[in-house]
């Protein structure tokens, strides 16, 4: 049997490589695992002797528990170690054992079952090889949902009331749905052969005669379970060396147009740098160039600024205006120029003695303002026309004007 697994083992690898080749990539070894946990019912037929539908089934069930792990060499090719045990069907009497008497048999004629979960039982151990008829017909294909799996293995049983091993093959249909990515719920039905020792054993002493030939024993197994895979579950495309090629040839090119990408990137960048060095060397010569006197101040002549205000009112009536204050203190004194400042009333209104009062306040807070500003008071003329109407509208004769000579 030992042989035999070898000899699975190394066929199942070399047909996935194949298959591999031509369909899928394969996985490092720890990928493509799984772990099957089910039940199951097992009808026994001793030696083979029994009508499997009118004594087996109605007598011959048992109910056991099977644990599986296994492996997917390829996606068609599968090993699984096994292990199942099955509840106590048949009582047998060590003491007729022991006194020679065959506790199955009477007059070696009839097969007596006698069901008890105290007595009985037995455990199993094997190896199956599956191959996922699925994938192979129709190819490989992650989203499938059922698959269908033939299997064949090779073991071996212990009747725990006999206490004996005893060899055996299998063969069987495994059905899988998938549940997800990690699970699935899969249906085994198995037949298993096995020696006629499994049921009468050294003790018994049932040897074969001419008269009455030693059958096989027979178990057919129905199993229900859930498998989980373990880490990576599917498989990865392969390409063919014509599709690896024209993928190296589409990369070498785009290599290519990045490369000369970056060549033209690369003239660029000198050309920027010998502008900037240029510019550098500009900004350099007119850092050292004497720098030129200042042209003389413009000297403002016979132009006039005039600052308005309210009616009965001597206080700057706008900011613009003491902006404008600001300009001609400004020109006055880079020039000294003497300073004009003519106050006035409207005619319209007030007055003549009111009107006068008003063009010297006015005169007065702007020629303070131009001092303020810094303009000498020795430079400032007042001028008090008093009431006026030199401009319309009238109201506009409220002001003082300001003027440099």
């Amino acid at each position: 049997m030992k042989k035999f697994m070898i000899a699975l083992a190394f066929a199942s690898l070399g047909t996935a490589t194949v298959n591999a080749q031509n369909t899928v990539a394969l996985n490092p070894f720890w990928s493509n695992w799984f772990v099957q946990v089910g039940v199951d019912m097992s009808l026994q037929n001793p030696e083979y002797t029994q009508d499997w539908l009118k004594e087996v089934f109605p007598n011959g069930k048992s109910f056991g528990v099977n644990l599986a792990v296994g492996k997917w060499f390829s996606p068609e090719i599968a090993l699984r170690a096994k292990v199942q045990w099955e509840n106590g069907l048949i009582n047998s009497d060590h003491q007729n054992y022991k006194n020679g008497a065959i506790p199955f048999y009477n007059g070696h004629e009839t097969f007596k079952w006698v069901p008890t979960k105290d007595g009985g039982g037995y455990g199993a151990v094997s190896a199956d090889a599956l191959i996922n008829l699925s994938n192979i017909i129709c190819g490989y294909n992650e989203n499938r949902v059922w698959n269908f799996i033939p299997f064949a293995g090779a073991g071996f049983l212990r009747a725990f009331d006999i206490r004996q091993y005893t060899p055996a093959l299998r063969t069987g249909i495994e059905n899988t749905w998938k549940l997800g990515k990690r699970a699935n719920i899969y249906l085994d039905l198995t037949y298993t052969w096995t020696t006629y020792t499994f049921t009468a054993g050294e003790w018994g002493k049932a040897t074969p005669t001419a008269t009455d030939p030693a059958k096989h024993h027979g178990i057919l197994s129905a199993e229900l379970g859930v498998g989980i895979n373990l880490g990576k579950a599917n498989w990865d495309k392969a390409y063919s060396q014509a599709e690896v090629d024209a993928l190296l040839r589409a990369k070498q090119a785009r290599i290519d147009e990045l490369e000369a990408e970056l060549n033209k990137l690369r003239q660029e960048n000198a050309r920027l740098q010998a502008e900037i060095a240029r510019l550098q060397k500009r900004i350099k010569e007119l850092e050292d160039r004497p720098t030129p006197p200042a042209p003389p101040a413009r000297v403002i002549g016979s132009a006039a600024t005039s600052v308005f205000f309210d009616k009965n009112s001597t206080e700057i009536k706008s900011e613009k205006d003491v902006v404008n204050l600001q300009a001609v203190a400004d020109v006055a004194k880079a020039n000294g120029n003497k300073v004009v400042v003519t106050g006035s009333a409207d005619s319209d209104t007030g007055t003549p003695e009111i009107n006068q009062r008003l063009s010297e306040g006015r005169a007065d807070v702007v020629a303070d303002k131009l001092i303020e500003l810094g303009v000498p008071a020795s430079k400032i003329e007042k001028v008090y026309k008093g009431g006026v109407h030199d401009i319309e509208p009238f109201n506009l004769n409220r002001r003082a004007v300001v003027e440099l000579k």
